[in-house]
């Protein structure tokens, strides 16, 4: 241990003051026995044991990881992609003293052997050294100075004590918080991850905290956004289609979903406006357009939305004919055309049980009134399963007595942003469609859908 002590000092004392070694002062690393540079990283041997890796080419020097620290390197060389570390290294031998002023080499395993006790004289052990110190978190505000994609920048970083997996509370200018978890530290700045659904804006404050990661999947709390609006477009190829004299025609069509929703202030209120859907067939030769659409004002929150609206459905009358029957003979006399339609005014019904952009399930009907009575009008439902942060799982369907009906599984990723402002939603599904003029065979078949979703 004492010829130890006596290496590492002299080699500590011969060693010039380097740039490693300032940088290892001012890191609390203590001595440095060696260093080497290799392509930009300082490779640092330490008194107290094992090698710093350092970057020195910033305004402060950045330690980025210590290896090996229970074994001490006397001397560090690179070979060409490889660092070679002599390490320092403790042996006993033993001298036989048969002839006390001629000692002789002798076997270490004999020495031992001969001595039923063997005390080791040495000096005492120094007190374990204690950790480099690490940077302290500040309790200084910082502030957000980008926003893009889901990463934070923070005004703060390795200097103001935020590495990799430091989590800031962020205090947002709708008086909300999140807690975000540091995801790259830089000298002077960090980044942080935003969650499913969590939103905050440039100018937004924030300091170091011990809560936990506020990012939620199945029940993110994003609030209600201030704006959306997008589409979902169904084209299917019809099968079996027939033009009205019962021939086969080749035929398809569109069933378009496309909305708006906007909230208006601070308060639980979102007003919508929807086309929900509309269908457009084409290749029969016959019209078949039906659909629906309404305005609605709902109560919103981050797990419940409910409302109530009006529309109309629309779509084409199915005409019949009906024939009076001669009481001698029993036939039809007097023929006469009916025509019925399933349109008109109808009252909406919104609800929403779950988080929008994670696990929710959804549903909206319509009430049709029309000849002083009311009817069934339309429905249409959706369950939503998150599987990742950013993709979920969703599947669909509904009719209506105006003539669509439908049905699919998809899914639905953030292409942009986790749900707040600046966000973008794709959804993709395969499924199936039905529209019905009224008065011919419905248009049937399989659909491959795709939908784009923006909140500005």
């Amino acid at each position: 241990m004492l010829g130890s002590a006596l290496l590492a000092s002299v080699i500590v004392a011969q060693a010039p003051v380097s740039p490693a070694s300032r940088a290892a002062e001012t890191l609390g690393l203590g001595p440095v026995l060696d260093s080497v540079v290799h392509q930009g990283v300082t490779y640092v041997a330490l008194g107290r044991g094992g090698i710093a890796v350092l970057k020195l080419d910033g305004a402060a020097p950045q330690l980025v990881r210590r290896i090996e620290e229970g074994r001490r390197f006397v001397r560090l060389v690179v070979v060409g992609q490889s660092l070679l570390a002599i390490e320092q290294r403790e042996e006993a031998h033993a001298f036989s003293l048969a002839t006390p002023e001629q000692p002789q080499p002798d076997s270490l395993a004999s020495a031992l052997g001969a001595a039923r006790d063997l005390t080791v004289v040495t000096q005492t052990p120094p007190p374990p050294q204690a950790p480099p110190p690490t940077a302290t978190p500040s309790s200084a505000r910082l502030t957000v100075t980008a926003v893009k994609d889901g990463d934070v920048t923070l005004s703060g970083g390795a200097l103001a004590g935020l590495g990799e997996g430091t989590r800031v509370r962020v205090r947002t200018q709708d008086s909300r918080e999140v807690v975000l978890k540091v995801i790259e530290s830089r000298e002077d700045t960090a980044i942080a991850r935003l969650g499913r659904g969590e939103n905050v804006r440039v100018g937004d404050t924030a300091v170091v905290t011990d809560a936990p990661a506020t990012a939620r999947l199945f029940f993110p709390e994003p609030g209600v956004p201030r704006l959306r609006y997008g589409f979902h477009a169904r084209p299917f190829l019809a099968l079996d289609a027939k033009t009205r004299e019962g021939k086969s025609a080749r035929a398809g069509g569109l069933l378009l979903d496309a909305f708006i929703a906007w909230r208006p202030g601070d308060l639980p209120l979102v007003l919508s406006a929807q086309l929900d859907p509309v269908g457009f067939g084409l290749g029969t030769g016959l019209r078949h357009s039906p659909g629906s659409a309404y305005v609605a004002a709902a109560y919103s929150t981050d797990f419940l939305e409910v409302g109530i609206g009006a529309g109309a459905l629309f779509g084409q009358k199915a005409c019949t004919t009906q024939f009076d029957y001669d009481p001698n003979t029993y036939e039809p006399i007097n023929p006469r055309t009916f025509c019925d339609s399933n349109a008109g005014v109808s009252f909406q019904q919104v609800l929403r049980l779950g988080a929008l952009d994670g696990f929710h399930i959804a549903w909206n009907s319509a009430i049709l009134s029309r000849d002083n009575q009311f009817r069934f009008g339309s429905g249409r439902g959706e369950v939503q399963v998150p599987l990742t942060p950013s993709l979920s799982l969703f599947g669909a369907g509904g009719g209506s007595a105006s003539g669509w009906n439908f049905g699919e599984l998809g899914v639905r990723s953030f292409l942009k942003g986790t749900g707040g402002a600046g966000t973008t939603v794709l959804s993709a599904s395969l499924g199936i469609v039905s529209l019905s003029d009224g008065t011919g065979e419905a248009l049937t078949g399989p659909s491959i859908a795709i939908g784009i979703e923006r909140r500005p």
